[in-house]
């Protein structure tokens, strides 16, 4: 076996390592100021008194909830930063001007019939579109007699064309996939924190003891949750929309090959 292929699985490794030593190391901090937290803010308060809340905007309290979930946000929020670029990336790439433009087809079959090969070869590099690609495989075997042997290399074109394009695609399912076992995990590290404190405190009657780590535990799962439903929604919506692209594809291909190498016959 290659060692590139063995790097994936060594990323993702080093990746799920690094991350349950920081929860750890995060819970068994949190832990361990536990007790100290409950028994200063007991007796710090006097009794009768009355403290004036601090107004809590909407900005305050999402960054609370950010740094109640801990290290597994960091994770989250990075897988978050990906999928958005990467659908950014998807939805100016996957247009029709770079799929299957307009008037493109009618403007190689005219320079094709004037045997302007050098026209069809500048309007395929003014074009940069996939069905310009298709046509540069075509000119290729533009002096052959058969037209299923040219159709069989258009189509092999465009098929490879189109499997890359949706490999490109397959990221945002991977941030869909990941992020809410991130967030499962994170819940249960924060669960896992939440009977640490109840073993080092001895008792359950105080829910406030419980509350950083339960809010740990419910923020993290509903931050994988933000990130995976968006990401898996446009990712069906770029799927669509290339099998339509692909369908337009094959007939525009079909349609050059029947004007250019048959009826010219």
């Amino acid at each position: 076996m290659k060692i590139r292929s063995l790097l994936p699985m060594f990323v993702c490794f080093v990746f799920a390592a690094t991350l349950m030593v920081l929860q750890a190391q995060e819970s068994t901090n949190t832990v361990a100021a536990a007790a100290e937290s409950v028994s200063e803010a007991v007796s710090a308060v006097p009794e009768g008194a009355v403290a004036e809340d601090e107004e809590v905007t909407w900005g305050r309290q999402w960054a609370a909830y950010i740094r109640q979930g801990g290290t597994t946000m960091i994770f989250i929020g990075l897988l978050s930063v990906l999928g958005v670029g990467c659908a950014l990336e998807r939805f100016w790439n996957l247009r029709r001007s770079r799929i299957v433009p307009d008037g493109f087809a009618s403007d190689v079959i005219r320079l094709w019939n004037e045997n302007s090969f050098e026209g069809v070869r500048d309007v395929c590099a003014k074009s940069r579109s996939m069905l310009a690609r298709v046509v540069e495989t075509m000119l290729e075997h533009k002096d052959s007699k058969d037209a299923q042997e040219v159709k069989m290399f258009a189509e092999d074109k465009a098929g490879r064309e189109l499997r890359l394009e949706n490999r490109k695609s397959a990221m945002l399912a991977t941030v869909s996939t990941i992020s809410p076992l991130l967030g499962l995990f994170g819940t249960v590290v924060g669960l896992l924190g939440a009977f640490g404190t109840v073993a080092a405190m001895g008792e359950m009657g105080d829910a406030s003891v419980l509350a950083d780590d339960i809010g740990k535990a419910l923020v993290t799962t509903v931050a994988g949750l933000a990130v995976s439903m968006p990401a898996l929604f446009v990712y069906q919506i770029l799927k669509n929309r290339l099998a339509l692209y692909a369908v337009e594809l094959e007939e525009q291909v079909a349609d050059l090959v029947n004007k250019i190498f048959v009826e010219r016959r």
